[in-house]
């Protein structure tokens, strides 16, 4: 990998990827914890737990659009949102970092209309583990925590977080329906990632496009094909330390990156990550 600094964006180059900054986040989103993209030219992003109930409409070069309020929904721990590809919004408010949570919720909302209103009305997706039997689990079973949803096909799409010790670095996929209900997540499949350090271990992020997969952690990008329902691995890439918590990818395959403002690891920005 070399490295390059170009007018004080950073330039990171790979065999056959260009990962840069756009620019810095505006200050409302120095939490950011989700990005999805709702047409060609506008994000809707959002903070995490220090944030209320709302989302932010933001353009491909980050700038700030308007903040919209969700109606019918709270913010105890927001960490990713992803969208069907037509008009549905999912919100995930799933984190879970002492596996002892029991209101574990998506919220549903529609993109039409959103670049002119103030308010937008919310339905739940209420859920649970099924392999979850105890609040919270033996500690060799923290598996119940997630940063990270997104839409493949007729479903969502949940990774989990690995919180066991002794540490395993297990991911366990679970998928939900898009319709509002309450519901046992169904258990696909595990992935494992990671080493047994604290920036390695967790899938803070994601998006399926087309049949390919990628998923983003706080160093690093890492692509799968899908097969079945199944993903397998491909490659990865370094993207150096920062707490990177939000992807999205628009229609031509560039994938946007976020990562949050953090006082020893920087960040604050929205980056590209052009994937030959």
């Amino acid at each position: 990998m070399k490295k390059y600094l170009f007018s004080g964006i950073l330039i990171l180059l790979f065999v056959g990827a260009t990962y840069k900054k756009v620019a810095s986040l505006p200050k409302e989103l120095q939490e950011i914890s989700g990005l999805a993209f709702i047409d060609d030219s506008t994000i809707v992003a959002h903070n995490d737990s220090g944030d209320s109930a709302k989302i932010y409409l933001i353009s491909t070069s980050a700038k700030l659009l308007r903040s919209i309020k969700l109606s019918g929904a709270k913010n105890v721990d927001y960490e990713d949102i992803t969208t069907d590809g037509k008009r549905n919004v999912f919100l995930a408010d799933i984190g879970n970092n002492n596996n002892t949570r029991k209101d574990l919720v998506v919220y549903k909302f529609s993109s039409s209309g959103l670049r002119s209103k103030t308010s937008v009305s919310c339905s739940k997706i209420s859920f649970s583990y099924p392999e979850q039997k105890a609040y919270p689990p033996a500690k060799n079973q923290l598996y119940y925590d997630a940063e990270c949803i997104t839409y493949y096909k007729d479903s969502l799409y949940i990774f989990t977080k690995c919180r066991t010790e002794p540490f395993d670095g297990i991911c366990k996929v679970y998928s939900l329906p898009t319709k509002a209900g309450t519901y046992k997540a169904k258990l696909r499949y595990q992935l494992k990632i990671g080493k047994r350090d604290w920036y390695r271990d967790a899938i803070t992020s994601g998006e399926f496009h087309g049949e390919l997969l990628y998923l983003v952690t706080y160093n690093r990008i890492i692509k799968y094909k899908v097969e079945k329902r199944k993903a397998i691995f491909q490659k990865q890439y370094g993207l150096g330390i920062s707490q990177k918590e939000a992807l999205a990818i628009n229609k031509k395959g560039l994938i946007y990156i976020a990562d949050e403002k953090h006082k020893l690891l920087g960040g604050g920005n929205l980056h590209t990550l052009k994937w030959e």
